[in-house]
């Protein structure tokens, strides 16, 4: 092995990476990032970062490519963040920054889609010299306007939104905009504290890589940098080619918010790259479920990734083998000003859509239908240490069963987020808990069954109403199931025991329980081939009734014994 640590002089020109160096040196840069993620995920105030994972972290070089991504992240930023990098070095190339700048957005046509994910960007600089940049991207617990809701028409409903700015100036914050956000927001010193978190995970990066570079005695990682590119470029070239060229065309529908939406896609394998058109989707919508290209881009290339299996850590170079048409307009392409609050309630079926189209080339890679998108209702009120609160209850529906195994229950796809766990939630907030579970029969049934999806009821014990944007869907589309697998069940939300819009804002009182049920991931395979002994420890385990294993398994006590 060539000893590239001792034979580069900070002076002398750099030369290629050998493969081992390369590898030891690649996985210190992720876990530079990793730790950059650490940092941000245990210095955060809001419960939206530090229970439930709602952001990403990722370091890019010189001239804006990423090269390295954090391996908790939420996996859509990816795509979102790659775009986003153009947009700040666009708004402030090299001559207009010095160390010690951070810079922030919070535009959804330049970042995620949502106003409440904030871009939090820093270059970094040896010697003066800018040789890379550190990005994470959090969501922001409150960005004023109305509750981020999906029942906003107007982008200037959700709250206020920063162009690209500094706040950070030669290492002073910029009080100017800071005070603006203060002044914006319900509850400053959370929202404050989550800003000042992303800028320390920044800095982590910052430093850990200067370490590196003094450590490995260079004034560059140019060269290093350029490497990994180009071996993830290859590795996707590769993933892709395993892939029968081809045409192939899919479709799904949403509940929609009036009525249902249209997902379309035509995907076409060709050779080394993957090309996606989605004409024919819906056209967007009057109220908030709608998406930028840049966030339904990110969940294509996650599709994408995920299907194709490239043997690489994914960055700028993997995304760049995967392209993306779609006309303007569109409930995954919306024009300003549309509302965008509910997003997900859309875009998360984007993945399972691109998966399972795919799958017609590949049918061992198939996954039956996944219970998401998961439920995100924001709500607000005051807590019981008497201050205000604002905050997003997450909970998760159940994957599609896979060819050989069963979906997961209550799992975060496509968005890896978790929920709050009950003992904080209810030592903050005016909530008791009923009930926090897996919902019983709801996974499809199948040779494989699908996983269970969340199930939860909590009441309402605050003397001031608290404020519930519900935002949930699959209350009509169930996720289906292939190769003869059954659907799984719908998701369903109440207030009282009374069914409610699934994407309204509505008001608890105290004393009202507010509960909702997930949907559960569809089955794979037909549901007589599923083993007995499966089917028996599914009843021992809960996750399905006797009434169950008899209706779609045909089990019976006879055949147990």
């Amino acid at each position: 092995m060539i000893n590239l640590m001792n034979s580069h002089s900070s002076s002398a020109a750099e030369t290629s990476v050998d493969p081992i160096t390369l590898t030891m040196w690649w996985n210190k840069l992720i876990t530079i990032v990793d730790e950059s993620q650490a940092t941000l995920l245990r210095t955060a105030f809001s419960r939206i970062v530090t229970e439930s994972w709602d952001f990403s972290c990722a370091l890019f070089d010189a001239k804006g490519e990423m090269v390295a991504l954090g391996r908790h992240g939420l996996p859509a930023f990816t795509g979102c963040m790659m775009f986003a990098m153009k947009d700040f070095l666009k708004s402030y190339p090299r001559s207009k920054l010095q160390p010690g700048d951070s810079l922030i957005t919070t535009d959804p046509w330049i970042g995620a889609s949502q106003i409440n994910d904030v871009f939090f960007v820093t270059p970094i600089f040896k010697d003066s010299k800018l040789v890379a940049f550190a990005m994470s991207v959090s969501h922001s617990p409150d960005v004023g306007g109305r509750l981020l809701s999906a029942d906003s028409k107007e982008i200037f409903e959700e709250g206020f939104r920063l162009p690209i700015v500094k706040l950070y100036i030669a290492g002073e914050p910029n009080e100017d905009i800071f005070r603006i956000i203060r002044m914006n927001v319900r509850v400053p010193d959370i929202v404050v504290g989550d800003l000042e978190a992303q800028h320390a995970a920044n800095l982590i990066t910052q430093r850990r890589l200067l370490e590196f570079m003094d450590t490995v005695q260079r004034d560059n990682l140019d060269d290093l940098f350029e490497e990994i590119l180009t071996k993830s470029d290859q590795a996707m070239a590769n993933a892709i080619k395993a892939i029968p060229d081809g045409e192939y065309y899919g479709e799904a529908e949403t509940d929609g918010f009036e009525k249902p939406i249209r997902l379309c896609c035509k995907i076409i394998i060709d050779g080394e790259r993957i090309s996606v058109d989605a004409t024919g989707t819906s056209k967007q919508d009057k109220y908030g479920i709608n998406t930028t290209w840049r966030w339904s881009f990110a969940e294509i290339a996650f599709g994408c990734i995920c299907f194709a299996r490239p043997k690489s850590p994914v960055n700028s170079a993997t995304l760049k083998r995967v392209s993306y048409t779609v006309p303007d307009g569109t409930v995954i392409n919306a024009s300003y000003p549309a509302a965008l609050g509910g997003r997900a309630l859309v875009a998360a079926y984007i993945p399972g859509l691109i998966i399972r189209t795919l799958s017609q080339a590949i049918q061992s890679r198939a996954i039956a239908e996944t219970g998401a998108p998961p439920h995100l209702s924001a709500y607000m009120g005051r807590g019981n240490s008497g201050r205000r609160f604002v905050d997003i209850l997450f909970a998760n529906g159940g994957l599609g069963a896979r060819p050989t195994m069963d979906g997961i229950s209550a799992i975060g796809f496509p968005a890896n987020v978790s929920g709050v766990p009950v003992e904080i939630t209810e030592n903050e907030k005016p909530f008791k808990f009923l009930y926090k579970e897996l919902e019983k029969d709801s996974g499809g049934a199948g040779e494989f069954r699908g996983g269970l999806g969340h199930a939860l009821a909590l009441e309402s014990t605050s003397p001031e109403v608290i404020t519930i944007a519900a935002r949930l869907d699959r209350t009509e589309h169930p996720a289906k199931g292939i190769e003869g697998g059954l659907n799984g069940a719908p998701a369903n939300i109440s207030i009282n025991g009374v069914i409610i819009h699934p994407k309204k804002t509505s008001e608890l009182n105290k004393g009202d329980v507010f509960a909702l049920s997930c949907a559960g991931g569809a089955g794979h395979g037909r549901a007589e081939n599923r083993l007995r002994a499966s089917i028996e420890d599914d009843i021992l385990d809960g996750y399905i009734s006797i009434e169950e294993a008899k209706r779609s398994y045909g089990w019976s006590e006879k055949k147990r014994r």
